[in-house]
């Protein structure tokens, strides 16, 4: 299997672009700070965020969307705030400094899953104090980046993944705070990443396996190889003596278990609709 994933271009200039624009001085007019990335669960928003990130030699401080919400008033928003700060922190040497450390010379804030912990749902989830200070928060960072706490900071761009920037503060994803980019790979785009997943077979077989899935995410892919592997591992475990047997050559001796992988199209495609019929994807990735 093939390590490298694809990352269309048109994701990675996206990004690329908010990161270079955030560390220029001389463009005429407001760059927006926040960078939103939306769209439906499951195909690689904030897995490609990553890999982008550390391809350029950008450092990206973590934020998850459950991290939004404490029982203690105020937490998030600090956590927030701090974050902000230490990227900025981490940038404070010169740049021939950073480079002798081994530090990038850019960093960013990066929170995955935002609607998950800000996201007004309805009736059925709570609006907090935590929300209201998490989101006043961030329109403080995005209108006054050089300035937090009262001292001078270094501009860090914000980036954040989601599902429905709709169920967010209007005011915070509006243009000119926010650049919202939607992600929904073509056909194309999604054959060339399940192409990384599975290199054993060529191009066109992806694009038939992507045409026969059509309605699946990414994610849907990465289980079915998975599940692939599954099965070699648990002959090889059958072959050294069971499980026991398996976790004593790991442990004591530093012995893998030996995986024989044959990846054939038609097993591929078997596998999956196998996986389909037997109630093994939770809901969110049954996206027909």
């Amino acid at each position: 299997m093939n390590n490298t994933m694809y990352i269309p271009e048109r994701f990675s200039r996206v990004l690329e672009l908010h990161v270079v624009k955030n560390l220029m001085t001389n463009i005429t007019g407001r760059v927006p700070l926040l960078l939103g990335i939306h769209g439906a669960s499951g195909d690689g928003k904030t897995y490609q965020c990553e890999q982008i990130l550390a391809e350029i030699g950008v450092k990206a401080f973590l934020i998850s969307g459950g991290q939004l919400e404490s029982p203690d008033a105020g937490k998030p928003a600090q956590l927030v705030r701090d974050t902000y700060i230490e990227a900025s922190d981490y940038l404070k040497p010169k740049p021939s400094d950073c480079m002798e450390k081994g530090k990038c010379r850019a960093a960013v804030m990066l929170i995955n899953d935002i609607d998950t912990g800000l996201g007004n749902w309805g009736n059925m989830v709570q609006y907090t104090v935590n929300t209201q200070a998490v989101f006043g928060e961030l329109m403080h960072l995005v209108d006054y980046p050089n300035l937090v706490e009262g001292k001078p900071t270094r501009r860090i761009p914000i980036i954040i993944t989601g599902n429905d920037f709709t169920k967010l503060y209007e005011p915070l994803v509006r243009a000119g705070r926010m650049t919202a980019f939607e992600w929904k790979p073509t056909l194309e785009e999604k054959a060339k990443i399940v192409k990384g997943i599975f290199s054993e077979i060529s191009s066109k077989q992806c694009e038939a396996l992507v045409r026969e899935f059509e309605s699946q995410p990414v994610a849907f892919f990465c289980h079915l190889r998975a599940s692939l592997i599954d099965d070699e591992l648990w002959k090889s475990i059958q072959k050294v003596g069971g499980t026991r047997k398996a976790i004593e050559f790991i442990t004591d001796r530093n012995r893998q278990p030996v995986l024989h992988q044959t990846i054939q199209f038609e097993w591929i495609v078997q596998r999956g609709k196998n996986i389909l019929q037997s109630g093994q994807l939770i809901n969110h990735l049954r996206l027909s």
